[in-house]
């Protein structure tokens, strides 16, 4: 009997010791906000050149954690606004008023490289990216629609624990979309940009 417990005992102990650690609960909600910029959109004719100023960007998330502790799943939506500035052409420059938009919903896959203190990680992304083109007036045209076309992101970030179950987040964030043809035979474009973002990710 003894002889059957300490065998027991054994295994139980060498189960505990190779299990996986997974810190904290598998699900989790998370939020970012922050500051995005527009590359210069470009027309496919390569001619034409929109300049837009700073814009915000916003994002909210569910996810799980699965495979260990590296890997994460998650469905996000986000939001992304900028003012239209510029418009540049054989032609001139001439200024626009309006803004471009972006409602993005994505299915995102991080990897995260566990250290002691921080959780830096990188990320990539697709989905679809809903872009408007709100009330954009120039001496060329006046353009107010929308688009669904492909959207990608990929990225890299900083996690930083706060408490067991919450981590402060930091990251980078590149996106870009597919081809948004434009109606009235206005051109055709891609709206790549860059934003820095913080928020929380908070396990549930």
């Amino acid at each position: 009997m003894k002889k059957s417990l300490g065998i027991l005992g054994a295994v139980l102990a060498f189960g505990m010791l190779s299990a996986p650690a997974f810190a904290g609960p598998t699900l989790y909600v998370s939020g970012n906000l922050g500051g995005s910029s527009f590359n210069d959109i470009k027309s496919t004719d390569s001619v034409t050149t929109i300049a837009t100023t700073s814009g915000i960007n916003v994002t909210g998330a569910v996810g799980v954690k699965c495979c260990v502790t590296h890997i994460r799943l998650e469905g996000e939506v986000g939001y992304q606004k900028n003012n239209a500035d510029t418009i540049k052409n054989g032609s001139g420059v001439y200024g626009l008023t309006g803004n471009y938009s972006v409602t993005s919903y994505m299915a995102n896959a991080y990897y995260d490289l566990n250290a002691i203190v921080l959780s830096p990680y990188i990320t990539a992304g697709i989905g679809v990216a809903e872009v408007g083109v709100n009330n954009v007036v120039n001496p060329l045209f006046t353009a107010n629609e929308k688009h669904s076309v492909l959207g990608y992101q990929f990225g890299a970030g900083v996690a930083i624990p706060v408490t067991k179950f919450i981590d402060f987040d930091v990251r980078y964030r590149y996106y870009g979309t597919g081809t948004v043809t434009l109606s009235n035979n206005n051109g055709e474009l891609k709206l790549p940009g860059n934003s820095f973002l913080v928020g929380l990710r908070i396990g549930i």
